[in-house]
């Protein structure tokens, strides 16, 4: 037979390094190829009637091309979009069309067959098991996670279970290795940096030798996947063909695994459990997967082939074909506004049409363009503009639609973890919620903060699906490749406006300083009277870096009866900055139980850290020591700050800060004056301030 295995046009056939797709074409076409077929790998657009006995596509919108042509095929879904978004989504729509117009419907996970009525049936994934060597070169455990993290509608979502595996081996002091690609994968990182720790390494854009290698030197996988379309997905047969025994969820098929749910503890104790049955585990990992060898898989697809060749596909099936009336439907246009203005055409009939997206409060149109059906486009800017959208066909007959958000569900999606900039952004969801007069639901790492205090917003701990909502916004801080911030997303430089301006330009607010509420807790009760304090941040320029500030504050402190609670949980010594003496380090404490201690003390000194915010927010007495920022970039009310404008100082609002350079000083790294803003902010300015709170 003469078969045409159709390349998605993404990414080389074969691919040096990510694409699991493109590696499936290519394993088919060599085993095929070994038992006497020709086989190609050609576009969708070369692909011509009466060609080819078999012709087998691997995406929805080229099935459905060669449908419109009258070309019979196979199609296999390789998407987990399409579950994860729901049966009502157009994804899902698109694909069921394709595998009931197909000669043959092929999914590689069982659950998906009933999912889609049962119209396609399973076919799992292969591996090239002598390709992997099972020579292992390790002298101690050390766990491995490969994968390629996110979903379309969230590309930092762990998708992979990276947090399970790397905070299990953490509990277990073990080291692990990260492997995937830049896309997704750093940006993961870069929003969780909070995560990385010493055992970590991370590893982006290897080579198939490079992973192969990799492979070589790990003794376990562990994949606590959320979703995946291949039961067994590639990356778990690859490790098991190289040995390694593999712990995931329920995603391995008839492959022997070790079941995991995406839950710390568990991951602990299965990865002690294969650590210490680790020859049996590895025995029966090797043995399995022999069952998935190329060969078998496509021995099986080879079968399904020639069924469909004595139907003479050729031939038959378009007589068949040319006779059935093909009913054509009215295209579809979809409008949203998630994460920016999206607009999607899809259909049977042939249109073009210009698509122009226009901000409504001064007329001014942001992005013109001209798309064809089966298109879809999108305007760059995707903080809140009150959008006009004006889709014209070559008919001139012109679709209007404008954003409404009255009655919507509009989710705000907090692209941040710290809890500083949460308790900072907070009140500004429900200040929405009160203006456009729509179902708000908000996504933050803290909800537990705020469910009570905000019984109208709808918090939610889990995106399953981000076309639930009319309206999607992200607020967080987003760079561009020259490390500016992207005012397609950052309406202004968000170093050149106060924080919590962050989220009011993000959802279409005016700004104005609102003070966050927080759950009510219990004041925690102490045999002693005391302050607290928090002497630590996410960069050097944030301390207060004067090398006797902290002890003289503790010392006199302490002199007038008060104990010091010093709050910041990084251990003493962290980054070369030692904690004063005299202190009570409190640790291993949940954010409920801080906030209980901050309710209970007589005042907070801290720096421009998330305690600081908390403590604001919590209304307790709170002095700010910074010259790392101007005034007006924190809090300005209820605030007692400590400055010094005398000496060079607010220096994140006058340049780029380099995140990864913990020393950044941007005027005078590496001479005397470094650090001279909060350097010669001594004890003596920070004292009077102090007295006047105990007294009050």
């Amino acid at each position: 037979m003469r078969i045409a295995q159709v390349n998605l046009g993404l990414l080389p056939i074969p691919p040096n390094g990510w694409g699991a797709v493109e590696t499936i074409i290519w394993e088919y076409k060599i085993e095929l190829e070994k038992l006497g077929h020709e086989v190609d790998t050609p576009y969708i657009n070369e692909i011509e009637k009466g060609v080819y006995d078999i012709v087998h596509v691997h995406a929805w919108n080229h099935a459905l091309e060669l449908y419109h042509k009258g070309i019979p095929y196979i199609f296999t879904c390789h998407d987990h979009h399409l579950y994860l978004n729901g049966k009502d989504n157009k994804i899902y729509q698109d694909n069921l069309l394709a595998m009931r117009f197909a000669e043959l419907a092929i999914v590689p996970a069982k659950y998906l067959i009933e999912y889609f009525d049962n119209v396609p049936i399973y076919l799992e994934h292969g591996v090239s098991t002598s390709v992997y060597s099972k020579k292992n070169k390790f002298s101690n455990h050390k766990l491995l996670c490969v994968g390629n993290n996110g979903v379309l509608e969230n590309p930092t979502f762990d998708r992979k279970g990276f947090k399970y595996a790397i905070e299990a081996a953490t509990k277990l002091n073990l080291p692990i290795t990260i492997v995937g690609p830049t896309n997704n994968n750093k940006d993961f990182f870069e929003k969780n940096k909070s995560i990385i720790t010493s055992n970590v390494e991370i590893k982006y854009d290897l080579t198939l030798d490079e992973l192969k290698k990799i492979y070589r030197t790990h003794s376990i996988l562990v994949h606590a996947t959320s979703i995946e379309a291949g039961h067994p997905p590639l990356t778990v047969l690859e490790a098991a063909a190289s040995g390694l025994p593999v712990i995931t969820t329920d995603c391995s098929g008839d492959l022997h695994t070790t079941n995991v749910d995406r839950d710390v503890d568990d991951v602990v104790d299965k990865i002690q459990y294969v650590i210490d049955n680790y020859i049996g585990e590895r025995t029966k990992t090797i043995n399995s997967v022999k069952n998935f060898h190329w060969k078998n898989v496509v021995g099986k697809l080879n079968g399904m082939y020639e069924k469909i060749s004595k139907k003479d596909m050729k031939n038959t099936a378009l007589r068949i074909y040319d006779k059935v009336k093909r009913i054509k439907y009215d295209n579809v246009i979809e409008v949203h506004f998630i994460d920016g203005s999206n607009v999607k055409i899809t259909g049977q009939v042939n249109e073009s049409y210009n698509i122009k997206f226009i901000d409504n409060s001064n007329s001014k149109i942001v992005y013109d363009t001209n798309v064809s059906t089966n298109s879809w486009a999108r305007a760059n800017k995707r903080h809140f503009v009150d959008w006009k959208i004006v889709i014209t066909d070559s008919k001139n007959k012109v679709i209007e639609h404008k954003l409404e958000l009255k009655d919507k569900k509009v989710l705000i999606y907090f692209d941040s973890s710290s809890i500083g900039d949460t308790i900072a952004w907070i009140p500004y969801v429900d200040e929405f919620r009160k203006k456009y007069d729509c179902d708000v639901y908000a996504f933050t790492f803290h909800n537990n903060l705020f469910r009570d205090v905000y019984p109208d917003v709808n918090f939610v701990d889990k995106i399953e699906n981000f076309f639930d909502f009319y309206a999607v916004y992200k607020v967080g801080w987003y760079y561009t490749s020259d490390k500016k911030f992207d005012t397609n997303v950052n309406k202004n430089p968000a170093n050149e406006i106060p924080l919590q301006q962050t989220i009011t330009d993000a959802i279409g607010l005016d700004y104005e300083e609102i003070k966050p509420k927080v759950k009510d807790l219990p004041v925690y009760q102490s045999k002693k009277p005391y302050i607290c304090i928090a002497i630590h941040s996410t960069a050097q320029a944030k301390y207060w870096n004067n090398p006797t500030g902290w002890q003289e504050l503790v010392d006199y402190v302490k002199s007038k009866g008060y104990d010091v609670y010093l709050m910041s949980k990084e251990q003493d010594g962290f980054m070369g900055n030692r904690q004063p003496n005299g202190v009570i380090k409190v640790s291993d404490k949940s954010l409920e139980e801080v906030g209980s201690i901050l309710k209970g003390a007589k005042l907070f000194v801290g720096l421009g850290s998330g305690l600081t915010w908390y403590s604001w927010a919590l209304g307790v007495p709170t002095i700010l020591i910074s010259g790392f920022s101007e005034p007006w970039q924190e809090m300005k009310s209820d605030i007692v700050r400590i400055i010094n404008e005398d000496v060079c100082h607010g220096c994140f609002a006058k340049h780029h800060f380099d995140r990864g350079d913990w020393k950044w000083c941007p005027e005078h790294k590496g001479t005397q004056r470094q650090f001279e803003c909060s350097k010669s902010i001594t004890f003596d300015m920070v004292k009077p301030h102090i007295e006047k709170l105990l007294k009050s």
